[in-house]
């Protein structure tokens, strides 16, 4: 640290270090849990006054070029934050303290920084959430080495914006952060494409699978509120839950948040699965027509099932999942990646055992089976598939119809 002490002190209730000329303050974010609907977390964020009591806005705050004046100043916020904190106490919450990369690769002196403020405060590490901007990882094995000296002394640690830039999981396998954040952009992008929704789910149920914590961060409409709950996410952050708030402010609290949200996201489930039943007890109905039509084969099927919009394609499979001709497709259904996924529509031969649709018409044999929405290699499509096991000219096989679920808003 520099020789020269800053000044420390007080500011319309707010503890503040002096940078300059500006008062360096806390504003703290607010992360939630969805299952406790309470707040379980606060990210510290730097607030500068200047001596005109003007808002400094963070980029002019953050100018510092050389890395010992950019450690300096990390040290200022985070002790700013940690005084903060401590005055506010929130019961069963950590503190968020995103920590320059030029700070954490001086990890010995950072590491004794960090103790001493938690040791002053009379605190434990594992209050601290010590997050980590994944596009500012440069040095991987590094990294690792750095973050398990900060585990082991019971400091957590969050990686921030997942799913933007560089993002990957042998980075994530790699470091075994306890919380990861996802990038603002994929529930965005999630509003309006159905299938990013799907993959949020994924990328989700991936995380869970490495022992993290999943936070979407910037959630700003009910919308994105229903679709991170949807996806599964453990933690949220965002304007539509509350704004960030100095110590001389009250934690905001929006009445009736959760019963509001809650209530929504069973109605947009509700509406989604009688959609789904909708769309399904039609397509239903006529694969039982098809399929129960004396010497029906797969073309015989094809001839009723193909007349309706929402019907791709018909395949049949032997008991032992490959698929016995290439596909009777629709002539009417026009899917605009189909010609970029042309190398795949050739499926004759093709093994499908391993799909939920051919186990589950299997293990139920004369029973329709239909499967949730799912991406479709076949031409890059969200579909259903309905399948069923039946008896075609003296032998077993599984039927299998997929139907179209894009622009079904599910």
């Amino acid at each position: 640290m520099s020789e020269t002490v800053p000044n420390f002190g007080f500011y319309k209730g707010n503890h503040y270090a002096q940078h300059r000329d500006i008062r360096i303050m806390s504003a703290f974010q607010p992360i939630y849990s969805i299952a406790h609907r309470r707040i379980v977390g606060l990210e510290g964020l730097a607030r500068g006054i200047d001596s005109n009591a003007n808002s400094v806005a963070p980029a002019q705050l953050f100018t510092a070029q050389k890395s010992e004046d950019i450690i300096q100043l990390d040290y200022l916020c985070q002790r700013v934050h940690l005084d903060n904190f401590y005055a506010l106490n929130p019961p069963n919450a950590w503190l968020f303290l995103n920590i320059d990369p030029y700070t954490l690769s001086d990890k010995d002196r950072h590491i004794e920084f960090l103790s001493t403020l938690v040791k002053q405060g009379n605190h434990q590490e594992n209050q601290i959430v010590i997050e980590i901007l994944e596009s500012m990882i440069d040095d991987e094995s590094e990294l690792e080495n750095c973050i398990q000296q900060y585990k082991d002394l019971g400091f957590l640690i969050a990686i921030d914006d997942f799913g933007a830039g560089q993002s990957n999981f042998e980075r994530i396998w790699r470091i075994k952060p306890d919380i990861v954040k996802l990038d603002r952009g994929m529930l965005q992008k999630a509003g309006i494409d159905p299938s990013v929704r799907s993959l949020i789910k994924g990328v989700t149920n991936m995380l869970h699978n490495c022992k993290c914590i999943v936070l979407a961060e910037g959630v700003e409409t009910q919308e994105e509120a229903i679709v991170a709950m949807d996806s599964g996410v453990d933690l949220v952050q965002g304007f539509y839950f509350a704004h960030p708030f100095l110590l001389s402010e009250s934690i905001p609290a929006r009445p009736g948040l959760w019963k509001d949200l809650y209530q929504n996201f069973d109605e947009l489930s509700l509406l989604s699965n009688a959609r789904y039943s909708q769309i399904l007890s039609t397509y239903i109905d006529k694969f039982t027509e098809a399929t129960e039509k004396e010497n029906a084969n797969l073309q015989t099927m094809a001839d009723i099932l193909l007349k309706e919009q929402r019907t791709i394609r018909l395949y049949q499979l032997s008991l032992d999942g490959e698929q016995c001709f290439s596909n009777i497709n629709s002539t009417t259904i026009c899917i605009p990646t189909k010609d970029r996924l042309s190398a795949l529509a050739d499926a004759q031969g093709a093994s499908w055992k391993r799909r939920e649709y051919f186990s589950n018409a299997v293990n139920n044999p004369g029973f329709i089976q239909a499967t949730k929405p799912y991406f479709s290699i076949a031409d890059g499509t969200l579909c259903i598939t309905l399948s069923l096991q039946l008896e075609i000219e003296n032998t077993q096989f599984i039927v299998c119809c997929d139907v179209l679920w894009e622009d079904s808003n599910y």
